[in-house]
């Protein structure tokens, strides 16, 4: 029994689920490396997906013995036949490290868990090892989420940090394997070195095969035994797994990447999926647009927080559920029926977009709320919280016809929004002391108070606030205090411009309220054009587009 054992890469606790986002890698003598979990690089191009129930013509596929790296060229006829399950969520849980370790384990031929593939009539698909696939095939492209591939999967739109998550998984790769092209280059090569030795492994090792028989039911539950060993799957993806085909699910995937990235509408007619690729593009850009970078420099910041999948998704699904809905009690996503037509996912869409233009852009009915002042928190972090219950007010306002909520809105919004900018703090220690089910509605009921009270004149104190929402003991605003270093955190940083520049932000004459003029402005006459007023400079002023259109009226 003497010797080393070799070093072995296995997921999270040795068990199958490579999908998984918690996967770590594991070296030979059970020390786990340290892996920075904040960013993870995007592989949803390299396997494209395909519904598991699709019926085309059968082809004649054998079952393979194995799977070598060069069934992941691009001409193989393999890779034209191998498909992830498109309920699938996307490939974007693992970090630079784990993927540089990954390959590395590849090469230096040590000992990987075997794929675990289900074989259509069609399609070979990847019911376990996904990861694993596109890591290879991702470093054989030099694509890490920003290469060619990934550009037309996306339609070219690829985030800023999408960029900087590959430019460092590409950096790591050169640093610790090198190019797939370089050590294919020395395949022939008879100097003695580790790369050689590495190149030589290209193309006589191969990953080991199981396989799943039986029916696409059959090769659903298994994807979900696996998937659910070790680490399970977040709770809103399998939410979404298992609602793939319900509207709020299908609008929540194609808002996440602005219509383009896989199609999960891609059987509905043209024109429908062109009406969905449409409005799900406008929904992103007012909801996640810009993207948002710590510690902040600017107060252009997006409605909806990042845009990371698990987060975004989460926000989308409890939004949709909220805004798209006209009842008093909002359905569940699994209340809805399957859509099989895509005229459920517009309407999901067309509703939710209602609301949302009530929040910001141009349209006449745009209250333009400063995102920095209403929906983050003084360090500069995202409180979706405070947004989902303005949505939940704002939705029953509209259910009910109540235009001259609005009114007041506009009227008491000066004091309104100084309440939230001063006491940013103190609502987020609320938010702790309040349970999860009780967050969105204990927030709606706030501004909703908070609304009437600036309305009538008042300033509303903390502990008016405080007493409204039931709440007893004391708050303390634990932010200030003495620094624990000299030098300055991301969090003060971001502390320091958002007073800042809040101090001094653009304000509608109309009603005082803060202007985001990036998102949402309209140029107001100041003397009527019906009573003569004119274009020129004199006589022009900035307002938020319902001040214009309802409150000078």
């Amino acid at each position: 029994m003497g010797g080393r054992r070799p070093p072995i890469f296995v997921p999270l606790l040795g068990v199958p689920g490579d999908d998984s986002p918690e996967d770590v890698l594991f070296c030979a003598d059970n020390r786990k490396p340290s892996v920075p979990m904040t960013r993870r690089v995007n592989l949803d191009a390299m396997i494209p997906r395909e519904d598991f129930a699709i019926q085309e013509e059968e082809s004649a596929i054998d079952l393979l013995r194995d799977f070598p790296i060069g069934y992941l060229a691009s001409d193989n006829a393999i890779l034209k036949l191998l498909r992830k399950p498109d309920f699938q969520r996307e490939t974007n849980h693992w970090t630079p490290d784990q993927i540089a370790t990954f390959v590395a384990s590849f090469v230096d031929n040590e000992v990987i868990p075997s794929l675990i593939l289900w074989r259509s009539p069609t399609y070979v698909f990847v019911i376990d090892g996904g990861h694993r696939l596109s890591a290879l095939r991702a470093w054989m492209l030099d694509d890490y989420g920003d290469g060619p591939a990934s550009l037309t999967f996306y339609k070219g739109e690829i985030s800023d940090d999408q960029k900087r998550v590959a430019k460092r998984t590409r950096r790591l790769i050169e640093q610790r394997i090198g190019r797939f092209t370089k050590l294919k280059e020395m395949v022939d090569s008879k100097v003695a070195s580790d790369e050689v030795r590495r190149a030589k492994v290209l193309f006589t090792r191969a990953l080991t095969l199981q396989w799943v028989t039986g029916t696409a039911d059959v090769a659903e539950t298994s994807f979900f035994k696996i998937n659910s060993q070790g680490t399970p799957l977040d709770e809103t993806e399998e939410m979404l797994i298992r609602n793939r085909r319900k509207p709020i699910a299908i609008s929540a995937r194609a808002i996440l990447r602005a219509g383009a990235g896989h199609k999960y509408w891609s059987a509905f007619e043209e024109a429908v999926r062109e009406e969905i690729e449409g409005r799900a593009s406008d929904f992103y850009d007012l909801l996640f647009e810009p993207e948002i970078d710590q510690p902040l420099k600017t107060l252009d910041v997006p409605l909806g927080g990042s845009v990371s999948p698990v987060d975004a998704l989460s926000l989308l699904i409890e939004f949709l559920t909220i805004s798209a809905s006209r009842d008093a009690t909002p359905r569940n996503i699994s209340d809805y029926t399957d859509d099989h037509t895509g005229e459920a996912t517009i309407e999901i869409l067309g509703r939710s977009l209602e609301i949302l233009n009530r929040f910001t852009g141009n349209s006449p009915e745009s209250l333009g709320l400063h995102a920095a002042v209403y929906f983050y928190n003084e360090r500069g972090k995202y409180s979706r919280f405070l947004f989902l219950g303005l949505t939940a007010l704002v939705v029953d306002k509209i259910r009910n016809n109540d235009g001259a909520f609005f009114k007041l809105f506009a009227r008491g919004r000066e004091r309104l929004e100084r309440f939230l900018i001063e006491n940013k703090s103190l609502i987020g220690i609320i938010l702790q002391n309040l349970g999860k089910g009780q967050r969105i509605p204990r927030m709606a009921d706030l501004f909703k108070f908070l609304v009437a009270q600036s309305a009538a004149g008042i300033d509303v104190k903390p502990e008016a606030a405080i007493e409204h929402l039931g709440l007893r003991g004391r708050f303390f605003d634990i932010t200030s205090g003495a620094p624990a270093t000299p030098l300055f955190s991301d969090d003060t940083k971001s502390m320091a411009f958002v007073r800042d520049a809040i101090s001094t932000a653009m304000k509608c004459p109309l009603c005082k309220g803060l202007l985001d003029p990036k998102k949402s402005v309209s140029y107001d006459h100041k003397v009527r054009k019906a009573d003569g007023g004119g274009g020129d400079l004199d006589n022009v002023q900035l307002v938020h587009p319902y001040c214009n259109s309802a409150v000078k009226n």
